[in-house]
Formats: structure tokens, sequence, C-alpha cells
């Protein structure tokens, strides 16, 4: 099943010179995230190069492209990024960069591509691989030992070959798709969505994953993990949770048309706020979800308003880059400009909670305006059961806020 981001985008500029076209197959990259640290993802170009995607695993992200005198862009259908890039001569490599436009101080990484690779991670096929030997649900601590520990769940899966997918999936969300290779008792799995680019190797020693996860040009962390059928992460209704019965301010609030933004016109109604933004994958992978629940319980006087807590500080290319977000993405319901992207901040406006610590958050609040439930980050469609677990619950609680199980 591809990503709803390959889905909502129809329309694909042409690639119509002949030095600037790029060959039919799959694409490996590498992006050179410091001096040390390079991070693959692929590319997949079909019909001489009038589509191309990023692939990571099921998901493919169909990218806008157009030529620019030598160079080839493609833009990421939602997120604010782009990788730009030059072909050699014989149209079998390329050299660029990726442009990160979420981040506070925009992000330039060098990138390489070579046609006509495979494997994700070339150095992972010498040692023929044990089937079976990663796939399951593992029981994962990041940074252990130290004051920063974090539980997650690691959930693998072998493919063809030397083949690897699977996701972590952690108290505020999950690393969506990764993808990657296998070697003996070691695998490596990436995954690159314009927001994110990020890497995932381990070593298996005796019956422990051990290993280290690289986010972005400077994180890193140790990781080891157990395999375990049972983890569990702590329940929900322990990290975010109502604390008094203040009322959200919104004074600093504002529709995408620049007036005020007030729930007042809402009262009475059930309404989910989903404090989000756009920068984010997992909050994307939410708004799909959102729309399901629009469509199905709007007749039914459900009221869905996205909170947006966004980077940069010029209020109306914000609004400007919100509308044109909810058109391509393809949101059904309202979206407000909320503030900066910042925890504080969203903790600020929500003061009947005890902070916010993900993005996104989902609060139910009922027809007396009171909350009553409150969601902490969001397991997208990479991890599986839990995310049908997590939707299915959203959606009995909706259901039960609207009075429609007697």
């Amino acid at each position: 099943m591809k990503s709803f981001l390959s889905a909502t985008l129809i329309m694909v500029s042409l690639l119509s010179s002949a030095h600037t076209k790029m060959k039919t197959g799959m694409w490996q990259g590498e992006l050179a995230m410091n001096d040390r640290l390079f991070i693959p993802f692929q590319l997949k170009v079909e019909q001489d190069g009038k589509k191309i995607y990023v692939v990571n695993d099921v998901e493919e992200i169909l990218m806008i492209s157009h030529t620019k005198r030598d160079s080839i862009y493609l833009h990421f259908p939602i997120q604010d990024a782009e990788v730009i890039f030059q072909l050699d001569e014989n149209a079998q490599s390329a050299r660029g960069y990726w442009i990160n436009h979420n981040k506070k101080v925009k992000q330039r990484i060098p990138l390489t591509l070579s046609w006509n690779l495979a494997l994700r991670f070339p150095n992972m096929h010498p040692t023929k691989p044990i089937e079976a030997l990663f796939d399951g649900t593992w029981e994962v601590t990041f940074q252990p030992g130290t004051k920063d520990e974090e539980k997650a769940i690691g959930i693998f899966k072998a493919g063809k070959d030397t083949d690897i997918a699977g996701t972590f999936l952690t108290e505020t969300g999950d690393y969506r798709f990764l993808a990657g290779n296998r070697s003996g008792q070691n695998f490596s799995m990436s995954t690159f969505n314009g927001s994110w680019a990020m890497l995932f190797e381990a070593e298996l020693q005796s019956d422990t994953l051990r290993g280290k996860f690289y986010s972005g040009a400077s994180y890193v962390s140790e990781w080891i993990a157990v395999r375990n059928t049972e983890a569990r992460l702590r329940n929900e209704a322990s990290l975010t949770y109502v604390v008094n019965d203040q009322k959200v301010n919104t004074a600093e609030m504002s529709k995408l048309n620049g007036a005020a933004f007030s729930l007042k016109a809402y009262e009475g109604k059930v309404i989910a706020l989903q404090i989000m933004g756009t920068w984010c994958p997992n909050c994307l992978d939410e708004v799909q979800f959102m729309n399901q629940l629009h469509e199905k319980y709007e007749q039914f006087g459900l009221e869905i308003i996205a909170l947006a807590y966004e980077v940069g500080t010029n209020e109306k290319q914000i609004r400007k880059k919100l509308k044109t977000f909810k058109k391509k993405i393809g949101m059904e319901y309202d979206i407000v400009l909320a503030g900066k992207s910042s925890k504080e901040m969203a903790s600020a406006q929500f003061p009947m909670l005890n902070g916010i610590m993900s993005f996104p958050t989902t609060v139910i609040i009922g027809k007396d305006g009171k909350v009553l439930h409150v969601h902490t980050g969001y397991s997208g469609p990479a991890t599986g059961i839990a995310h049908k677990q997590l939707t299915d619950k959203i959606q009995f609680e909706i259901e039960m806020a609207l009075d429609l199980l007697k």
C-alpha cells in the first residue's frame, strides 16, 4: 500500500531536456549528514523520468519535479522540502542537495545519487542472512542507563533476499516506514521523507540487539532490544491528562483569513482538537485518519479543528503556507494558526492539561466543554496493529461523545 502522500498528488511536471533526463529504474542516494554520517535513501524513476518517487518500504512519495537550467528539482508534495541535483554527462550519477525548510534555520545537506543500484545498503549483501532472525516484536531502550533513557517497541519483518523493514513505536509517535538490508547478525534501516532523515544500525549479540540510532546531522543514540511479544508502553492516561477545569486559551490563535479564532462558536458540540504542525510527519499520517472521522461523523455534530504550531515569524506567510498545505493534503476540516512550533507554547494554551509532550496530540472535548480524552502522539500505518487499535479507540470515544452508542 502506497502512502497517502503519493495518492494525493496527480500532476507531475515533465523532465524534457535530454541532459536532465533520469534513467528509469532504482536510484541509490546518500545524504552526507556530516563528515562521518551518510544516510541512504532510494528514488524510483518511472516513465522516462516523468514519475519519480522517494521510496521507504511500502511508502512511495510521488515528487513534484521540474528542471531549471541543468538542475533537476524534486519537491516533496506536502513537506516544505526539496531535493536539487545535476546529473553527470552519462546520466548515471548525480550530485546535489537536500534542502529542508522545516527547520528554524534552513538545512542544506549534500547528496549523491547512483543509478541501477537495487540495495538500499549495498554493503549488507555479502553474507547470506538467516531467515526470520530479526522478525517480531522487540522491547527497545534508547540511551540505556542515562537520564534520557526512553522505551520503545521495535517491529521488524524480513523481506525477500536481504531486505528488512519495520518501525519503532514510541510514547510520542512512531518512526514511520523504515527500510534496509540485513547480513548475518546485522541489519541497517533508514527513512527519508523531507522532514526526517534517520538511520538505525543493529547487531544481534546472543539474544540482545545492540545498535545506534542517527537522526539529522548531529543526533546519535545507542539502543538495545530484547525480543518480547508482550512489550508495552506506558498507558496514555499517564502521559497527558487533565489537572483542572480551565479552558483552551485561544487569544493568540488566528484563522487563515487573519481573523481572531475562538471556540465559542463550537459550544455544545463535540470537538476534536488536533495539536499539530505541517513539519511533523506523524501529524500528516493523523490528518488522513481525521479526514475519515470528519467524513463519517460531521453529520452527527463532530467538529475537528487542526491547531497548527509552525516554524517562522511572518504570520501572513505562514497562513498562506497553511492554505496551500490544506489544499495539497486534502484536509476536509478547519485549520488554525495556533502559534510557534513550541511544546511550551502549546502547553500554555492548554492550561487544563499537565503539559503537551508531543506533536501531534489530540484533545477530545465533550458537549459540556470539558476534556473527555487526550491522545499523546499518533501510531501511524507503519505500526500495523497498534495503528488499528488506536484508531478504533478514538472512533469509539467519538461515538460515545456524540451519544451514538446507546
